[in-house]
């Protein structure tokens, strides 16, 4: 994958070496096979590690500051990012060139991000700092199977619709697992072995799935069945007035790591009300919506998720006892 996100580390610390001086302390993280610059600006020191494979660019940066700095950036185009800050002394903000913050990512966090091509700042109080991440080609998803990552549909959206802003997802934590996990994966890291890109797949998706869990742990999980189903219902009502008829009570269920079935009796049980007549009240009201709105059914159909017209007037018939067109007229 082509290098695009650059950090212009030559400003504060000058030309690097490639040799590391003997008083630097080493990397949290060792990158097999990557290509490593050391960097030292008066008693301030940093590391790059980067790593080239074909479906993402993998790199890390060590940081030693005696003051507060700020570090620009440059993206060369827009990209998905993974962000983990396995060590510091404090939060590291992403800026806009003038300063603004985007978002802050506090140690031993991780967060996704979409950035779009641009300049930018990184922002680092005095202290030590470990700053890994990679960018990924967005084809790996397609097909609907970032269903389950729920916490990647914006910054996917914004991908995808090419937007001028940056767009991150909620932090996840980063800690003693998360970093056993990356370090076994940059130890294993390998140069000019087909197979090599195999495997760099698949510890790619198996770090978007931890943080998945992560932000199950962090966010989501209870033993509370009422907050549980309250929950089902909230992820339910959001993603249906995005996606609409799309959406599946399956893949609730597992973002909330409980059976399908479960869901449906505590929803029974609380609300005596089947959860798939909850979800097809919200599809319902979605498409009443847009059709008080005068979309066109072709518009319609798409905006809630159906293949087409005749599938969108089957559904409203058999909920409402009217199709599309008589309800306009009623």
């Amino acid at each position: 994958m082509l290098k695009s996100l650059y950090l212009n580390l030559f400003t504060h610390f000058g030309m690097p070496g490639r040799v590391a001086p003997s008083d630097a302390p080493d990397p949290m993280i060792s990158m097999r096979h990557a290509t490593v610059y050391h960097y030292r600006g008066e008693a301030d020191y940093a590391v790059e590690q980067e790593f080239d494979a074909k479906d993402c660019y993998l790199y890390s940066y060590d940081f030693s500051l005696l003051k507060k700095r700020t570090i620009p950036v440059r993206a060369d185009m827009a990209d998905l990012h993974v962000f983990y800050l396995l060590q510091g002394d404090a939060a590291v903000a992403l800026c806009n060139d003038t300063g603004e913050i985007y978002t802050e990512l506090p140690p031993e966090h991780g967060r996704c991000a979409y950035l779009p091509g641009g300049r930018y700042q990184l922002q680092f109080e005095a202290g030590t700092y470990c700053l890994f991440g990679f960018y990924f080609d967005g084809g790996l998803f397609r097909d609907g199977n970032e269903r389950p990552f729920s916490f990647l549909h914006d910054v996917l959206e914004a991908y995808r619709a090419n937007l001028p802003e940056a767009v991150g997802s909620i932090d996840f934590p980063a800690g003693e697992p998360t970093l056993n996990q990356i370090r076994r994966f940059c130890q294993h890291i390998k140069k000019g072995d087909i197979e090599n890109e195999k495997f760099v797949l698949q510890e790619l998706i198996g770090l978007l799935k931890l943080a998945k869990e992560k932000i199950y742990d962090a966010y989501e999980r209870t033993s509370d069945p009422e907050l549980l189903i309250q929950r089902c219902r909230d992820l339910l009502a959001g993603r249906i007035a995005e996606h609409g008829n799309a959406v599946r009570i399956r893949d609730v269920a597992g973002q909330l790591h409980v059976r399908h079935e479960y869901l449906s009796r505590l929803h029974q049980q609380y609300y005596q009300q089947k959860l798939n007549d909850y979800r097809d009240a919200l599809v319902t009201e979605k498409i009443r919506g847009l059709l008080d709105e005068r979309y066109s059914p072709q518009e319609v159909s798409h905006l809630c998720g159906f293949p087409g017209v005749s599938e969108l007037n089957r559904f409203f018939k058999r909920k409402t006892g009217m199709t599309p067109a008589q309800y306009r007229r009623r």
